[in-house]
């Protein structure tokens, strides 16, 4: 098939190991990468005309090969493709536990993604921290990204870097271990849509000038080990025109009760229902009647 330009198949297939051949390729959706062979994942770096990307890792761990030799593998291959504009690494599932791959081996990355507009790792990935890379990704409008450790410095690195980015969902393992400060010098000009993915509501504040094309924000969090407080400084997102909440869970798990057997929808409701209600645009607020279900950490 030498001029097929998009393939998708349903999720889960496996990525055939000589995917090299077909180059003509421009979308690539749904292959899961093999973790007992490297060819099919060299063979991603032929496919140069990709600008569509997107796929996910299989259950278990990586078998009759290093977890390093893959990673290598799949870095020197995404290095490669320098016409990519979207790019969705998505998570995996054992025994219906949602698991995100550590990705620390991709914070290495040198991508020539000149073109990238979309890059999506938030729920498929985790870092131990943002990648400096992502800050050369000039042309991105849309990010989803998660890390284990995330500084105020790494959400100037975001918002300064990359002027034309418009939605930004950012999930933090448990709480920061220190603020971050969103203020008019930190950038994001254009944001209009940001999703905040933490525990430690009350580490992420705003000062004036910050975000000021925002209209949207959503808030995730796990109720129970939720620091029972909303964002500082919301009253400086001028432009701000909804809050949205939705709890998260792990994987599997069921949404767990407080001491006294019930939910914690009503104290959720109180916090950011009184914090939109004190706002000078008077934002609407909504309590999403979904959860957000959180991938587990991959193990050693």
């Amino acid at each position: 098939m030498p001029r097929l330009s998009h393939l998708t198949v349903p999720h889960g297939t496996r990525l055939p190991d000589r995917i090299g051949k077909v180059k003509s390729l421009r979308t690539l959706h749904g292959f899961m990468l093999p973790m007992d062979s490297l060819e099919g994942i060299i063979g991603l770096g032929e496919l140069t005309a990709l600008s569509d990307l997107e796929f996910s890792f299989p259950n278990g761990g990586c078998t009759g090969l290093s977890k390093a030799a893959w990673m290598t593998a799949l870095s020197t291959s995404l290095d490669k493709l320098g016409n990519l504009k979207q790019l969705r690494v998505n998570p995996f599932d054992v025994f219906k536990q949602v698991v995100a791959l550590r990705a620390d081996a991709l914070s290495s990355l040198s991508p020539p993604f000149r073109n990238l507009e979309l890059l999506d790792l938030k729920y498929g990935c985790t870092f131990s921290q943002v990648p400096r890379w992502i800050g050369h990704l000039h042309s991105l409008r849309e990010l989803y990204i998660g890390a284990k450790r995330v500084l105020e410095e790494d959400v100037a690195l975001i918002g300064t870097r990359l002027p034309s980015l418009i939605i930004l969902s950012l999930r933090i393992l448990g709480i920061p271990t220190e603020r971050i400060v969103i203020g008019g010098s930190t950038g994001f000009l254009v944001l209009s849509w940001f999703w905040f993915d933490c525990d430690g509501m009350s580490f992420l504040a705003f000062e004036a000038g910050a975000m000021p094309a925002l209209r949207e924000l959503e808030l995730v969090l796990d109720g129970h080990e939720w620091d029972k407080a909303a964002p500082a400084g919301l009253h400086h997102l001028l432009s701000l025109e909804k809050i949205t909440t939705m709890r998260a869970r792990y994987g599997g798990k069921r949404q767990r009760l407080t001491a006294t057997g019930e939910d914690d929808t009503a104290l959720i409701r109180s916090v950011f229902q009184e914090a939109a209600d004190t706002l000078p645009t008077r934002p609407e607020f909504e309590l999403s009647t979904s959860q957000k279900i959180r991938p587990m950490e991959e193990e050693d």
